[in-house]
């Protein structure tokens, strides 16, 4: 569970060792394991967390205790869908626990919001390549512009030109966040002093999937490459059908044959304007998904007992009221899909007792504003292991990933996640290799292509 970490006491009669498989074997029994910023600590199960009681609204939130996990490292649960949905709009909701601790703490929910599009609402899904040349300031933004443009069936990839090396492997574009925050993890680090452009581009046009799909190549540049190099052109001639547009994370006169959408600073004021001007540029280089369907949506978790809170998310803008919590995510497109992993807090109660998150969606239609609710029902329990045992490891396996790429780390061990011996990335390849184990006994595809997923970002983003 959860958040700001206190050391768990350790009562194990040995110690605890890595199998080959990936597991964590803890030499006892009657416990959990608990992620804190020591590394992975025994808790046994008779030793209650103390809760946490805040006499401060101001009091920044704190969890009694660290992340829990199964003692063997290993999920056997994965999570119950709970659906939200409206005509040509579904929000599909998985918690990571259907057991809350007692002492309080805090849930993860995965948050799928889908727009099936009508025909002729939204384009087909494309195959796009998005290639960082330089580390130009608004790189960032402008990538952020071009994922917004992309829909569920859309696929993409990144790419870098120092060390002409994939950021990204082909990924659905339903994954923006964690492929966004895979890019800013990347763009943080000082690149090689070279780059080569052609070769990069070779690359990432061979990486395209033969599928009858349109594909693009959109190249963020700062200027970092020569585009009147012969290697280049000649990458250039051989790209086919392949739509190429180049536009300026800095303002650059001339791209040469990169300037099929540049977007220059003439005839604008100021570097708010230029930046405005070449997102518009990115948005001609890959056209929108589909018409605008719904505006201002937003979900409401509400929690009984209360209050609940959602303390942290990976996208989108956390709202807090007095007894509740709020996820803004703008605007949603027909065609569209997106997942993004929230932390909603959890008051201390009394075990056995029912508790549920009441989710509340509001979204405007035409001239109309709607709302239609769900219920996530979970039970309060005060044994840790079996709390533990009951995680959805479908939920915790992609969060962990995305908390290595600095979007969720804190509902792992809170500000400590840099202190961890190994780093927070092993704990997240042991959940991807969790999941793995749990598609083969459970012979689900629809698993293994996730941990097939979350293990090729990992390996990417090494």
């Amino acid at each position: 569970m959860m958040g700001c970490l206190v050391a768990a006491s350790v009562a194990c009669n040995g110690v605890p060792r890595l199998a080959r498989d990936g597991t964590v074997i803890m030499p006892s029994s009657g416990g959990a394991s608990v992620l804190t910023a020591n590394g992975i600590e025994f808790q046994d199960k008779a030793n209650k967390p103390a809760p946490v009681v805040s006499r401060d609204p101001n009091e920044p939130w704190r969890a009694p205790i660290g992340f829990i996990l199964p003692k063997d490292g290993r999920f056997v649960e994965t999570s119950k869908p709970t659906v939200l949905g409206t005509t040509g709009l579904a929000l599909v909701i998985r918690p990571s626990d259907t057991r809350v601790p007692s002492w309080g703490g805090e849930v993860l929910m995965r948050v799928d919001v889908l727009a099936p599009a009508a025909e002729g609402t939204a384009r087909w899904g494309e195959n796009v390549v998005i290639v960082v040349d330089g580390r130009g300031k608004d790189t960032l933004a402008l990538a952020q512009a071009a994922f917004e443009q992309l829909a569920g069936r859309d696929r993409v990839t990144v790419w870098d030109t120092a060390g002409a090396r994939r950021i990204l492997p082909f990924v659905p574009a339903s994954n923006r966040s964690m492929a966004i925050a895979a890019l800013e993890k990347n763009l943080k680090r000082p690149g090689p002093a070279s780059v080569d452009l052609a070769t990069t581009l070779e690359r990432a046009v061979a990486s395209v999937p033969k599928t009858p799909s349109k594909s693009r190549v959109l190249v963020l540049t700062s200027g970092a490459s020569d585009p009147y190099a012969p290697q280049v052109a000649k990458v250039l001639e051989a790209l086919g059908q392949l739509s190429l547009s180049a536009v300026g994370t800095t303002p650059v006169t001339d791209y040469g044959r990169l300037s099929a959408m540049t977007a220059m600073s003439g005839g604008t004021t100021g570097a708010a304007a230029d930046l405005d001007a070449r997102i518009e540029s990115v948005r001609e280089a890959i056209p929108v998904s589909g018409q605008t369907k719904f505006e201002d949506v937003r979900l409401t978790f509400e929690g009984v007992p209360a209050p609940s809170h959602v303390i942290e998310a990976t996208g989108g803008e956390v709202r807090w009221r007095l007894d509740a919590g709020e996820l803004a995510l703008g605007d949603v497109r027909a065609g569209e899909a997106r997942t993004e992993i929230l932390r909603v807090s959890v008051p201390m109660w009394t075990a056995g007792e029912p508790f549920r998150f009441t989710v509340t969606a509001a979204v405007t239609e035409g001239n109309r504003r709607r709302t239609f609710a769900a219920n996530v029902p979970c039970v309060y329990d005060d044994d840790i292991e079996r709390i533990a045992k009951s995680r959805n490891g479908d939920v915790i396996a992609y969060a962990s990933a995305m908390a290595t790429l600095k979007r969720l780390d804190a509902a792992f061990v809170g500000d400590n996640v840099k202190s961890i011996p190994g780093g927070l990335r092993k704990i997240a390849e042991l959940h991807a290799q969790s999941m793995t184990l749990l598609a083969r006994d459970m012979r689900d595809p629809s698993i293994a292509e996730q941990a097939d997923l979350l293990k090729a970002i990992l390996a990417a983003t090494n």
